[in-house]
């Protein structure tokens, strides 16, 4: 599992919680989303659009995400 830092907010309405239970919350949202934010979910959600063509292949998909930026006239389109 990647552990990299997110930009999350925390809206708490207690004041009396403490730094560690503040932390062990962060761990597991993150767990929470590190289990859902991988390749298989990203391509399932995405199609890519290669001039004239649609194509939900998850390697397309992928080759084309890990560039730093799309080619000319590749466009990802959310399914969503």
């Amino acid at each position: 599992m990647n552990d990299y830092s997110r930009d999350i907010i925390f809206l708490l309405k207690e004041e009396s919680f403490t730094k560690e239970y503040l932390k062990q919350e962060m761990q597991l949202v993150h767990k929470i989303v590190a289990s859902i934010d991988n390749d298989a979910s990203f391509c399932r959600a995405h199609e890519l659009v290669k001039r004239n063509r649609i194509t939900s292949k998850r390697r397309t998909i992928v080759n084309a995400i890990n560039r730093s930026r799309l080619k000319p006239f590749y466009f990802l389109i959310n399914k969503n």
